[in-house]
Formats: C-alpha cells, structure tokens, sequence
C-alpha cells in the first residue's frame, strides 16, 4: 500500500490487480490490470509496478517479468519494460530504476540479478550479478542499494548484497544479515529474518541493526 499525491494504491498479490483509492475518502476510483503484480515506486507522473507477467505457478520455463508504466493521472498502463524473471521490489536513484529479480517460480534455477532502467528511454540497460532469489531494496543517503537474498533455503543462506548506483556495482557482501525484510531510518538498517531451512524444516529468527555510515 503507498500513498501518492491524493491516491492511495493497493497491490493486491495474485489478484492481477492494482487498485486505486481518493486517499480521504478510501472510495474505490478504479482497478488498473497487471498480471501478477508485486511492488510499486513513483516519480513524477507515474507509478512503477513490478510483475511477473505470467500466472501463479511454479515452472522451470517460467517467462521474463516486467515493469509497468502507469500514468497517475488517467491510471492507464502507458508501457512496459521487460526485465528479469519473477521481479519483486524496487528503488529509484535520479533517473534510473532498479529492480530485485527473484525467478522464484524457475525454482530451482533462481535469477540472480538486479536490471537497471532508464526511465527516460524506460529500457532496461544493464542487469548487476547480486545473488539468487532477490526480493527486498532500500536506498541508503550514500547512494547505496541493500538488496536482500533469500537463498535456496537449502544449502545457499539468506544475507544481503550492496550495490553502489555510481558504478552499478555490487561493493559489499553482508553474510552476517540474513534478510527478510527491512527499513531504514536514518543511518540505521533495521532488519529482520524468518529465515527457512528445508534440511531442518524451521525458521532461523534473528534481528539485526546496521549502520550504512560505518558499515557495520
């Protein structure tokens, strides 16, 4: 759910639906269709919505996602950009987008990169090499990206990666902090696991908090 403007959008997961309320209101505006959709980001007159395009199925030969361009004003789908399989959250650094591919659903041959779109010509222009089975971003006030990695939940732990959006290069690697979620305040990474294991069949829980000034 995220406000913007005097909208309030809801991606409601496995619907294939966005749905768009007047934000004082909370009456229903309209429905904008995307197959699958996941995550949302704004800047300027449009909304960003990650989808993974296809339907709600695991399959090795699952199809590439994409992003979705939707004017604010008419909440109409403008374009698309494709980018990797099964793509989930997002973050916007000046005038590039970048985007967490899972490819969740090719299990297990996960995706194991980050595309960056220039939302000018909104093309993917570059794919970052991070880590399989990406889902979460937060942008730090030094231009670097957290990306976090769910692993395998076998053999291949969760952590978290970090990319530096001046090189578009991943800089650091943070084996330490598994990551199922997290927000950031400040300087501080706040950060939470719930971290599945198939080979104990439980949940490692664990918390953590990370100072993106002095890397710790």
């Amino acid at each position: 759910i995220q406000i913007y403007g005097d909208k309030l959008y809801l991606v409601i997961n496995c619907t294939h639906f966005v749905d768009v309320m007047d934000v004082k209101t909370a009456k229903h505006i309209t429905t904008i269709s995307i197959p699958n959709c996941r995550y949302l980001k704004f800047k300027g007159k449009y909304a960003y919505v990650s989808s993974y395009a296809g339907p709600v199925l695991i399959d090795p030969n699952a199809r590439l996602g994409y992003v979705a361009r939707v004017d604010t004003t008419t909440l109409a789908v403008k374009d698309t950009c494709v980018v990797g399989y099964q793509p989930e959250e997002m973050v916007i650094v000046g005038n590039k987008l970048y985007v967490a591919n899972s490819g969740g659903y090719r299990v297990p041959n996960y995706d194991n990169t980050v595309s960056v779109i220039d939302l000018e010509s909104f093309k993917e222009i570059k794919k970052i090499e991070v880590g399989i089975n990406l889902h979460r971003m937060e942008l730090d006030n030094y231009g670097n990206i957290y990306v976090s990695s769910r692993g395998d939940y076998y053999g291949i732990p969760s952590k978290t990666f970090v990319i530096d959006t001046k090189t578009d290069q991943v800089i650091r690697t943070i084996d330490l902090l598994p990551n199922t979620n997290m927000t950031l305040s400040g300087d501080s990474l706040y950060v939470y696991s719930t971290e599945w294991s198939y080979l104990t069949n439980t949940n490692t829980i664990s918390y953590a908090i990370y100072d993106t000034k002095l890397n710790r």
